[in-house]
C-alpha cells in the first residue's frame, strides 16, 4: 500500500488553497509536492523540465547577467540559473506569499539557500506587475513558468500569460537578442504563434519524461527577442 503523503503546510492563499506535502519514495530522498486548489502543480521527484527551462536559455546566452523568472515553484529553475557564474541578478516574481515564506523557512530542504542567495530578489507580485514596471535595464532572459501552460490552467486568469498582450510586455522587457522562454505541459500552436508575432523567432523544445511508468511530453517555447521597434511581421517557428 502506498504511504499517505504527509502535509507539511496548508493554508488559504491568494489563488486558493495551497498545500505542501512530503511523501516517501524508493530512494532515501523524500519527494515534496505542491498542490494548488486540489490540482497537482509540481514535485521534487522529476525536476528536469523546470531545470531545462533555465538550461536552454543559458545554453543560448552563456554570458547572461540579468534574468526574470515568472513563478517560484519549488525553486529548481532559479537554482539552475544560479549555477551559472555569469548570472548577476535573478528577479523572481511569485504571486503567493505563503510559498515564499515556506521556502525561506526551508520547509523544502535546500530552498533557504536559494532564497537567501545575494543574487536573488523575490518579488511577491504578479509577473504582469513586474513586466509593467519600467526598468532602466532590460533582462537578458525572461522565463515564464507560472502555470501548467495554456491548456491545463490551475487559475483561469493565467490564460492571459500565454496571449499576445502579456507576451509583448515580456518582449519589451527583454534586450534585443535576449530570450523569452515559456514552459507548457502540452503543445500549443496559439502560444507559438503569439510568441512569434510579439517577440521574434521561436524554437519549440520537446522533453520526454517518465512519470509513474509512462512517458509524458513537456514543452519549452523559446523566442529570441528582436528589436521591439521593428515593423511587425510573423517570425518563424522551429520544432526541435
Amino acid at each position: 500500500m502506498d504511504e499517505v503523503p504527509e502535509t507539511l503546510a496548508r493554508a488559504d492563499g491568494v489563488a486558493g488553497e495551497i498545500v505542501l506535502r512530503r511523501r516517501a519514495c524508493t530512494s532515501d530522498t523524500p519527494v515534496y509536492e505542491l498542490i494548488v486548489n486540489g490540482i497537482f502543480l509540481m514535485d521534487s521527484a522529476e525536476t528536469s523540465t523546470e531545470r531545462l527551462l533555465a538550461e536552454i536559455a543559458l545554453q543560448r546566452l552563456p554570458e547572461a547577467h540579468h534574468v526574470l523568472v515568472g513563478g517560484l515553484g519549488l525553486g529548481f529553475t532559479t537554482a539552475t540559473l544560479l549555477e551559472s557564474p555569469t548570472i548577476q541578478t535573478v528577479t523572481v516574481a511569485e504571486l503567493e506569499p505563503l510559498l515564499v515564506d515556506w521556502l525561506r523557512d526551508d520547509v523544502v530542504p535546500g530552498a533557504r539557500a536559494i532564497m537567501t542567495d545575494a543574487r536573488v530578489d523575490v518579488v511577491v507580485a504578479d509577473v504582469r506587475e513586474v513586466l509593467e514596471t519600467p526598468s532602466s535595464d532590460r533582462y537578458d532572459i525572461v522565463l515564464l513558468d507560472v502555470d501548467n501552460g495554456p491548456d491545463f490552467l490551475v487559475r483561469d486568469v493565467n490564460a492571459e500569460l500565454y496571449r499576445a498582450p502579456l507576451l509583448r510586455l515580456a518582449g519589451t522587457a527583454t534586450r534585443p537578442g535576449g530570450i523569452v522562454a515559456v514552459w507548457s505541459a502540452a503543445q500549443s500552436q496559439p502560444l507559438a504563434d503569439a510568441l512569434a508575432e510579439t517577440i521574434g523567432p521561436v524554437d519549440v523544445v520537446q522533453s520526454v519524461v517518465t512519470r509513474e511508468g509512462r512517458d509524458v511530453d513537456y514543452y519549452v517555447y523559446v523566442a529570441t527577442a528582436e528589436d521591439m521597434h521593428r515593423a511587425t511581421s510573423p517570425a518563424g517557428i522551429r520544432v526541435s
